[in-house]
């Protein structure tokens, strides 16, 4: 069996993102398979703590990648702060077509086109993949999964950074399944009695709604913040709200577009022309949407650039939806894409960025710790990935162990396989979820 079927039975997915199945990507032929460990999340630090922790796995597992991909190197990017990390990596590098990429402490040097951009200095097309110049592109914890895998071990852990107001902030790994409740005590539980809860990021995580829901295998941490806290405020409002703030506050500054990194990589994104789609003139909403197409959703202008503290990432993603719905959405503007020449010296500090959004006091040093948690139940989505959920091949009352298949892709359709993660009895089985109880 291939390393993309290997792969593909395991139901590894992207960890750093929206979940893409990885066994599609392994199937490519690039020239260069370059990795992301260039972690820029507020307060996150769950990759920085892979790669010190498990840089032997990952090393192979990124020796197994770039072979099965025909790339001639493999470059993992680390910031250079992260000096254990980066000790730890050159240390398991042992072979001479991996290499170093160091990164400064800015925010988003994570994202796709910053990383490629930053390695090799080529520019993915306008609503393109890194395969079309010549790269693919898997975070860390994908190339461990991927190293796991080859070794016959599906994916049933995820790792993450339980931080901010818990007792004791703390990386670690934990069934997938779990839920955000059981999760919150491996760190001591919250420190106060009425807090907020971003997943996977204060950028471009999400707020956490429901304390019982379960983390997936692209929940990357869960960040406690005080219930008034600004962000948990502004991550509350409707869309409606927003649009109204924005309809009556917007004064056309263009600070959210001047700093936006894809801008200033060189894309037509100008978010403060699709504030216009709000309804500050007669022209219809399509003309400024198209303005949102190649928006990254990192959330700068939202919560740092904006002098009015308005909202033009969310309007991008209303806007970029609206144009799908009337049938538009690809890109049919410049294609040729020259950086700007104000790049370098645009760029966020995240120290700068943590200070904006008021959680400087927050930081933790959140150290990995194998906190071998033991639920007594998990809720395994059927859908984690981009693409089809798995279908259910398991029904209620029957007893699995961990690493069992319990969702299989349908025939035919882009997804990912998921397994149990813990030894029990199936519980229940829904479209969505299926519930596993721990054998007492």
């Amino acid at each position: 069996m291939n390393l993309a079927k290997q792969v593909k039975q395991a139901g590894v997915i992207g960890a750093g993102g929206a979940g893409f199945p990885t066994h599609v990507k392994l199937t490519a032929k690039v020239e260069q398979f370059l990795v992301n460990g260039a972690e820029c999340e507020p307060l996150m630090h769950k990759d920085r703590e892979l790669m010190t922790h498990f840089a032997g796995e990952i090393i192979e597992g990124i020796k197994l990648a770039y072979k099965a991909v025909g790339a001639k190197k493999a470059v993992i990017g680390i910031k250079s702060k992260n000096r254990d990390a980066l000790k730890a990596i050159r240390a398991a590098i042992n072979d001479p077509a991996i290499s170093i990429h160091e990164f400064g402490d800015f925010y988003p040097v994570g994202d796709e086109y910053e990383l490629v951009y930053g390695i090799t200095g080529r520019h993915i097309p306008p609503q393109g993949l890194p395969l079309d110049v010549g790269c693919v592109v898997n975070n860390v914890e994908t190339v461990y999964n991927i190293y796991k895998a080859a070794n016959n071990e599906p994916v049933t852990k995820t790792f993450l950074t339980i931080t901010g107001l818990v007792k004791n902030p703390v990386s670690t790994r934990v069934p997938v399944g779990m839920t955000v409740k059981d999760v919150l005590e491996l760190a001591g539980g919250p420190a106060v009695s009425e807090f907020g809860m971003m997943e996977s990021g204060l950028m471009m995580g999400k707020l956490v709604t429901d304390i019982n829901q379960p983390v997936t295998k692209t929940t990357g941490g869960i960040i406690v913040l005080p219930a008034d806290h600004n962000l948990i405020t502004r991550y509350s409002k409707t869309q409606k709200e927003m649009d109204r703030i924005g309809h009556s506050a917007c004064d056309q500054c263009s600070y959210c577009t001047e700093l936006c990194p894809r801008y200033l990589l060189g894309y037509d994104i100008q978010p403060h022309l699709v504030m216009r789609s709000l309804g500050f003139n007669v022209t219809g909403p399509q003309i400024w949407n198209q303005y949102a197409l190649l928006c990254c959703q990192c959330g700068i202008c939202t919560l740092y650039a904006c002098p009015e503290a308005l909202y033009p990432r969310e309007t991008c993603v209303k806007g970029i939806q609206n144009m799908r719905e009337s049938g538009g959405g690809k890109w049919e503007g410049n294609k040729e894409i020259k950086t700007h020449p104000m790049h370098d010296h645009r760029r966020l500090p995240l120290k700068q960025l943590m200070n904006r959004l008021g959680v400087t006091k927050y930081e933790a040093h959140a150290g990995y710790s194998e906190t071998r948690p033991e639920p007594d139940k998990v809720f395994i989505p059927l859908n984690q990935n981009v693409g089809a959920p798995a279908e259910a091949v398991v029904n209620k009352g029957d007893v699995v162990k961990k690493g069992q298949l319990v969702g299989r892709i349908p025939a035919d359709k882009l997804g990912a396989n998921v397994h149990a993660s813990i030894d029990g009895r199936i519980a229940d089985v829904t479209d969505t979820m299926i519930m596993i109880e721990r054998n007492k």
